[in-house]
């Protein structure tokens, strides 16, 4: 595995130095993980990048991409987020094979300094960016499914932080800006979130933890993020000799009142309590330093959540 700290001019040279660290850092490289880039186009209005990530031990097919661009007048600057099946160079970015159609997961950057964090390994790439006092955050590559291969052989989660339905600035603050860990939207049961799983059939599945409304109300609906989905982390604290529990995040499924789905959880991606926590702290555990993200704008005690440095 493999992480990176740095700081971008802006949000197209966070693109550049995303491409460069899945495809020639020496950790990837040395255990045979790096990326590999499909298509990588850049011009004074956009870049597209395509990308074949290996898994861990170079036998699997992972697609996946983003595309940048902005509009400056309106004052939004954004990775489009995809996830795919295969690549078609005759294609184009939104229809290339098995490709998320309509609202897609995004990120709303700015065309200034960024500061990031980068995780990935071959099978999965975490970013984090801060667009002034809020974090951007997104997922692209398989969680670690709750079933072997045979069963279920394509785990792919395409997670951003919006999908633009309420506007596409970084500083919007709306259910539909929430990070992909406890992914909101703007009405229930909602087609296209944030969080967007390829499921065991192959078809997209949206993830949801709130719908829309003022007093952003938590919603329990047909496929919520655990644990984040439940009002209760608010009372969750620090253990009693003072360290943070880190606690799986997982991807439901409710069919009815007593039989539910487990399609598996992020690799690397907890949920923390918030007590006496704040955006970048470090959480040392076994060894491996962990850092402490906010959900965009969201400082509450529940709206925290955890990515290892490793």
């Amino acid at each position: 595995m493999a992480f990176e700290i740095g700081t971008a001019s802006d949000y197209r040279d966070l693109l550049d130095r995303f491409h460069a660290f899945l495809t020639t850092h020496p950790n990837l490289v040395a255990a045979g993980q790096q990326w590999q880039a499909l298509h990588w186009t850049t011009d004074a209005a956009t870049k597209e990048l395509i990308l074949k990530a290996p898994g861990l031990a170079g036998a699997e097919e992972i697609y996946c991409g983003i595309r940048a661009y902005e509009n400056a007048t309106a004052g939004y600057y954004m990775w489009d987020l995809n996830g795919f099946i295969g690549f078609n160079p005759a294609n184009d970015f939104y229809t290339q094979p098995g490709a998320i159609s309509g609202w897609l997961p995004m990120m709303s950057l700015w065309n200034t300094a960024i500061p990031y964090w980068f995780v990935a390994n071959g099978r999965r790439a975490v970013v984090v960016a801060k667009i002034s006092t809020v974090y951007q955050a997104a997922h692209l590559g398989f969680v670690l499914p709750y079933a072997t291969p045979g069963q279920y052989p394509y785990p792919l989660l395409v997670g951003g932080s919006m999908t633009g339905q309420r506007g596409r600035n970084y500083s919007v603050t709306s259910p539909n800006h929430r990070h992909f860990v406890d992914p909101g939207e703007d009405g229930q049961n909602n087609a296209n979130t944030a969080c967007m799983l390829r499921g065991p059939s192959g078809a997209w599945l949206p993830f949801q933890n709130l719908a829309y409304s003022s007093s952003e109300y938590r919603y329990d609906g047909p496929r919520p993020v655990w644990p984040t989905n439940y009002t209760y982390l608010g009372n969750l604290r620090e253990a009693p000799d003072g360290t943070y529990v880190l606690s799986p995040i997982v991807l439901t499924q409710n069919n009815s009142g007593t039989d539910h789905d487990l399609f598996g959880e992020l690799e690397g991606v907890y949920h923390v309590s918030g007590f006496n926590n704040a955006a970048e702290n470090l959480i040392t555990v076994g060894g491996v330093d962990h850092l402490v993200v906010q959900n965009v704008y969201r400082t509450s005690v529940r709206d925290y959540w955890a990515l290892r440095l490793e």
